[in-house]
C-alpha cells in the first residue's frame, strides 16, 4: 500500500489491509509522512518509508528482480503528486502485472475512464481491527464503515473475485 501517512491508510483501506493479512499475503505500507505505527501495527503492516523504498529497490521498473505484488492499494494524492508512481502505476496496468487499487479525490481523467468503482466488505475481524486502530489513531471509531471503496484498473480481463464491482 501506497499512502500519505500512516492515517490515510487506516480510514480508506485499513480493513482490506487487515483482511489481505488475514488471508496469508504479505502486507506493507509505505508513506510519504511519518506517523504513528501502531495504528498500522495493529493492522497487521509493517510501515515503511516510500522514498527510501523507491531508492532502495526500483520497485515498478524492476518486476523480475525479486518478489513482486500481487496488489497495489495507491492513495489518489500520492498519484497525482508523485511523478514515479504515476509512471511506475501506469505501466503495471498497463503490462496486467498487479490488481492496482486507488482511493480518494482527484484522479487523472486518463485514468479515471479506465478504472472501475469497487468496494471491499469488511469481514467482522476487520472491522473490529480497524476500530482498534481508529482508537489508537484518535479517530472517531463512529466512522468506521463496513464497506472501503475502490478504483480498480478496468485493463484486466476480468474483475478478480474478492472484488464486488459497485452498482
Amino acid at each position: 500500500m501506497i499512502a500519505t501517512d500512516p492515517l490515510e491508510a487506516i480510514e480508506h483501506a485499513g480493513g482490506w489491509l487487515f483482511d489481505q493479512s488475514m488471508a496469508g499475503w504479505d502486507v506493507s505500507v509505505h508513506v510519504i509522512e511519518e506517523g504513528d505505527t501502531r495504528p498500522l501495527a495493529i493492522l497487521g503492516a509493517p510501515l515503511f518509508d516510500l522514498h527510501d523504498s523507491l531508492v532502495n529497490r526500483k520497485a515498478f521498473d524492476q518486476p523480475g528482480a525479486g518478489p513482486w505484488p500481487q496488489a497495489l492499494a495507491i492513495s489518489a494524492k500520492v498519484f497525482a503528486a508523485d511523478e514515479r508512481i504515476r509512471a511506475g502505476a501506469t505501466s503495471v496496468i498497463d503490462r496486467g502485472l498487479a490488481d492496482i487499487r486507488l482511493w480518494g479525490e482527484g484522479l487523472p481523467l486518463e485514468l479515471d475512464e479506465r478504472c472501475l468503482t469497487t468496494s471491499h466488505r469488511l469481514s467482522c475481524a476487520a472491522q473490529a481491527f480497524k476500530r482498534q486502530a481508529f482508537a489508537a489513531a484518535h479517530v472517531d471509531p463512529d466512522s468506521l464503515t463496513a464497506i472501503e471503496s475502490f478504483r480498480t484498473a478496468a485493463d484486466h480481463a476480468m474483475t478478480p473475485p474478492h472484488l464486488v464491482p459497485a452498482s
